[in-house]
């Protein structure tokens, strides 16, 4: 993976123009995942050769003033390498912004007009710590905040009528300059560094023992070192020179701005691997990359954020058009403990473009899928479904009430990437458990049983489906105008597949029976006693006939038997003996509710007195 990452940072370097200064490649963006929408000023002001304290200042984050922030993530038990820091606490988050003017002031080597205002900043924040903390946390009273945002705090000077940012003085740009390098060699109280070969470039030299890029590879703790447990010998497991880190932090950043995103809750990345041969490659994988750079679905501005639930379409589109020698790593990942701790939650490596291909053709097959199309809405309107990993992740959420299914959605997810096989069982068994827990509560489960056939329909598609078990179809009937609109169904080509098997019709089909005895039980009484009926879609073969025979008795009753054809389909498939053998009660459950659910594709015309349904 870090090979791809390194490439990227060379491609980051080779975008920048040349006279870039080298403090820039250190300075971070502390607004990257669009919830530090906000900036706190501590403002002093030069006069006459004196600082004076203006009090704190707001302006909303803009990334055009990154630079002037000159905002770098420290050590979590001290200050951020400069006076910017993201707000926690009043008082904790100035004491940070204090140690880091300590810091600098210490590591400065030269007495100029800079450190004297830099001094005379910090001695007055000693001064008056408390009264400064206060007039954080009345100017943080005053805003309103949307959920999830935060502040960045952070100190300016006003000097002849202009105002100075941190990143404007010299002083923080040698010391970013600085430490550039020391990052890299110097922590734990330690120094770790030596002639060495590196891991990347193979190039003898001088090479550093603390670089991290993830915070997945660390030696914080002793143990972690080989070779002696000494923290200043792990140049020796893990050899990187300085180009080599320059590349992966930038290459680290780039992915943090263009390649990042969301989707059913997780973040994640793709990284664009290449293997370049010639001046043609590299302008293809360019190319490639400039069109992630320009896709506005991996921005976090607050226009785009509720695209990113959906955004997988839009990066697998630009994969799906890359050359193959180009390929993918995928990257799932939860960041703890504000970013110090990296976890990788599922690691998917060498996405082919044509796999990537193939993945988006059956997605947009299922969603031309006419069951899926024009399905009643809110006010009369309509919607079409459409397939997204979020559909898989409704079945496998992380919640209180239904708890964690984190692990198995990543193996799904995993095996449609990889081309592995799911299991039928285990997919179906989750699905009409999710559903039979709504059926229940006796909430509107329609919408939920065709997001189950999406997700079925396209891992079988996709072939991955194992353990479907023998699919029987042997009842011949011949096609009549009375059974033709139930017939066309099943012959539908986009879904036939779906309704190979004589018993799954016959439950299906008793599926709809049932949904048609429910809206005339509502329209005749206002309720549906049959609900009760149904076992909580807790079936199989002995109760879907039990129904059948009291679901005819009860539209006999009310002398609103329309469904002559219909009751004559279902007893001609249940005849099919061998075609019930391999189907499971969680199939039967399945398939009955799926019926009720898709009732609306045989709505009679009125005749003979019928009521509308």
């Amino acid at each position: 993976m870090l090979a791809g990452v390194l490439q990227l940072g060379q491609y980051a370097l080779n975008k920048k123009s040349t006279d870039t200064e080298e403090y820039l490649q250190v300075i971070e963006n502390p607004n990257d995942k669009g919830n530090y929408n906000h900036v706190l000023k501590i403002a002093f002001e030069s006069t006459e050769g004196n600082i004076v304290y203006r009090g704190v200042e707001y302006e909303e984050f803009s990334s055009k003033k990154i630079n002037n922030y000159a905002y770098k993530k420290g050590s979590a038990r001290g200050g951020d390498v400069t006076p910017t820091s993201k707000y926690t606490d009043s008082m904790k988050t100035l004491n940070k912004i204090m140690i880091s003017f300590n810091d600098i002031l210490k590591s400065a080597n030269q007495n100029n007009d800079e450190q004297k205002i830099f001094k005379g900043i910090y001695e007055y924040m000693v001064s008056n710590q408390e009264n400064i903390a206060n007039d954080i946390t009345e100017k943080i009273k005053s805003i309103s905040l949307k959920k999830g945002e935060s502040f960045i705090i952070t100190v300016t000077l006003f000097d002849n009528n202009t105002e100075k940012y941190m990143g404007n003085f010299q002083l923080i740009r040698n010391h970013l300059a600085r430490i550039l390098n020391e990052q890299y060699y110097n922590k734990y109280g330690k120094t770790s560094k030596g002639k060495g070969i590196c891991y990347y470039c193979k190039n003898e030299g001088e090479v550093f023992g603390f670089v991290n890029t993830y915070n997945s590879y660390t030696v914080d703790k002793i143990g972690f070192v080989t070779g002696g447990f000494k923290q200043e010998n792990a140049w020796k497991n893990y050899p990187v020179c300085s180009c080599c880190a320059q590349k992966l932090e930038q290459g680290k950043k780039y992915i943090r701005e263009n390649l990042t995103s969301k989707f059913s809750g997780f973040d994640y990345f793709v990284i664009p691997k290449a293997v370049i041969s010639d001046e043609h490659d590299e302008a293809e994988f360019i190319e490639t990359l400039e069109e992630f750079e320009k896709n506005t679905n991996f921005s976090t501005q607050e226009s785009t954020k509720q695209n990113l639930l959906g955004s997988e379409k839009d990066f697998l589109e630009i994969m799906k058009d890359s050359k193959n020698y180009l390929n993918y790593n995928m990257l799932v990942f939860k960041e703890e403990q504000s970013g110090s701790v990296f976890r990788i939650l599922l690691y998917i490596e060498d996405i082919v473009p044509s796999r990537v291909k193939n993945i988006l053709r059956v997605k947009d097959r299922v969603d031309e899928t006419v069951l899926f199309k024009n399905l009643p809405g809110k006010d009369n309107a309509t919607y079409d479904l459409k397939f997204g990993f979020d559909k898989i992740r409704t079945f496998f959420p992380n919640n209180k009430t239904e708890g964690n299914f984190d692990k198995s959605f990543l193996e799904i997810l995993n095996n449609v990437f990889t081309y592995k096989k799911i299991s039928y069982k285990f997919l179906l068994g989750r699905m009409i458990s999710k559903i039979r827990s709504d059926f229940a509560r006796e909430e509107y489960v329609k919408n939920l049983v065709l997001q189950a056939l999406m997700c079925i329909m396209f891992i079988d598609k996709l072939n991955l489906l194992s353990g479907k078990g023998k699919e029987v179809q042997k009842i011949m009937i011949e096609k009549t105008e009375k059974n033709k609109k139930y017939l066309d169904f099943f012959e539908n080509e986009s879904y036939k597949d779906v309704f190979n098997s004589d018993y799954k019709r016959a439950v299906f089909l008793t599926g709809v029976l049932t949904e048609k005895l429910l809206n005339i039980q509502y329209k005749e009484r206002g309720s549906k006693p049959f609900y009760s009926r149904l076992n909580g879609l807790k079936l199989n073969k002995n109760i879907v006939k039990r129904i059948y025979t009291e679901a005819i008795n009860k539209l006999n009753e009310y002398n609103k038997n329309y469904y002559k054809e219909l009751e004559y389909l279902i007893g001609m498939y249940m005849l099919s003996e061998e075609s019930q053998k391999n189907v499971s009660d969680d199939e039967i459950s399945f398939y009955f509710v799926l019926g009720m659910s898709l009732a609306r594709f045989f709505n009679e015309e009125k005749k003979d007195g019928e009521d509308e349904e």
